[in-house]
């Protein structure tokens, strides 16, 4: 018979939302436990072969899932409708935290792997929701309160409770809908999510964050998955960029002053993971979803202040993939892809100049050296954990963006 450590380890390590795939477990250890609902939360302390600091993980188990209505209508009940609370169902999608809702009503987003301090998400979805009850637009779900646990002065947030938005589509799906050829009707939905994107930075600008980082470009990471997997042709283009990029840097190093004043998008809070499937759209409208940042990053890196030439990057990325996969779907190939791309990117930097008063030419230029980061990154994303999408960056390493 297995023992009670092989069991956990097991059962742990094939869980959807574990982020230690790849990683040897070298032990499982339950810190804590806390009844509720009628089942059993856990804290659990994950220790792999490979750590040198010895450094570790925590994460949140429900003994019993389908008892998430009773251990929500326990813990919020005093603040939200109990009844509604106890019809909570699983949202079955791959993701590395579990989600549950109760359609029109709310959803429930229960973090898996446990952090020290206030979640990012928490913090920014309790921000807007405050603009918004003091006049500025609607831009995110309603936020109704964070699921936390304390112990000897540290606190960790297990989950956040949000406003269900009946009836959305997910952007992603509208923007690579191939049976929707209406040029204009993208062109309009670009321009108001332009117009979103501004309204969310201007309503963010006003949150404490940590200090500003300098931005990681993985180069070295990309060359050595390039050689790895057999695409020597490109490691030139690669090196070709980077060298263009470092003598691009040494210029602005030299002229720092004038392009420190020139600039208009300073660091503050933004979104930071930003792209169509982090949006819903419905009555014509974008409301954004997911502001935790890159789970796997510590929650100092992912509240820290950056440009919000980081986003508007990763929207342009965004529509370069969906023109991608429209052409790569389309049965009749009625617009071209970088037609689309283009008509898209366009409206987007439209609606955002109108709504910020910042030029298009400004924020192309701001958002140039991030564009480049955010397609370095996607292409060891991809070559890494999804080869078969690898051609949509390589694309874009190849025509030097």
């Amino acid at each position: 018979m297995r023992n009670v450590r092989c069991v956990m380890i097991e059962d742990l390590s094939e869980k959807r939302w574990f982020m230690g795939k790849g990683r040897q477990i070298h032990s499982v250890e339950e810190l804590d436990s806390f009844p509720i609902g009628g089942t059993k939360v856990s804290i659990l302390q994950v220790r792999f072969e490979s750590d040198k600091n010895d450094e570790c993980d925590y994460y949140c188990v429900i003994e019993d899932e389908s008892k998430i209505g009773a251990v929500l209508a326990e813990y919020f009940g005093p603040k939200f409708p109990k009844e509604k609370l106890l019809h909570a169902q699983p949202l079955n999608a791959e993701q590395s935290n579990s989600a549950f809702y109760s359609k029109g009503e709310f959803f429930f987003k229960l973090y898996r792997r446990l952090q020290v301090g206030e979640h990012p998400e928490a913090e920014i979805m309790k921000h807007l929701s405050l603009k918004t009850a003091q006049g500025s637009p609607k831009i995110a779900p309603d936020f109704y309160g964070d699921f936390s646990y304390s112990k000897n002065g540290e606190t960790r947030t297990l989950g956040i409770l949000e406003e269900h938005i009946p009836d959305a589509q997910n952007a992603w799906e509208v923007f690579t809908d191939t049976k929707n050829n209406d040029a204009e009707f993208y062109k309009n939905a670009a321009f108001e999510l332009g117009r979103t994107t501004a309204q969310m930075h201007k309503a963010l600008k006003d949150l404490d964050g940590t200090a500003p980082q300098a931005e990681e470009v993985p180069f070295d990471k990309l060359i050595a998955l390039l050689q790895a997997n057999g695409k020597q042709d490109l490691v030139a283009r690669v090196e070709s960029i980077r060298l263009q990029q470092a003598r691009d840097d040494k210029q602005k190093t030299s002229a720092s002053r004038c392009i420190e004043e020139s600039r208009v998008l300073v660091p503050q809070r933004i979104h930071g993971d930003y792209h169509l499937g982090q949006l819903l759209y419905k009555d014509g409208k974008f409301i954004v979803l997911d502001f935790e940042g890159e789970p796997t990053r510590t929650l100092e890196y992912r509240r820290r202040l950056r440009s919000p030439a980081a986003d508007i990057a990763g929207m342009l990325r965004s529509f370069a993939y969906a023109s991608a996969v429209r052409q790569n779907n389309a049965t009749e190939k009625c617009r071209g892809e970088k037609e689309f791309e283009q008509v898209t990117a366009e409206a987007f930097l439209q609606g955002y100049s109108q709504e910020s008063s910042i030029s298009v030419p400004q924020l192309k230029e701001e958002a140039s050296p991030y564009v480049l980061g955010k397609a370095i990154y996607e292409a060891c994303y991809e070559l890494e954990y999804r080869p078969d999408w690898f051609w949509i960056p390589e694309a874009a390493l190849k025509s030097r963006l």
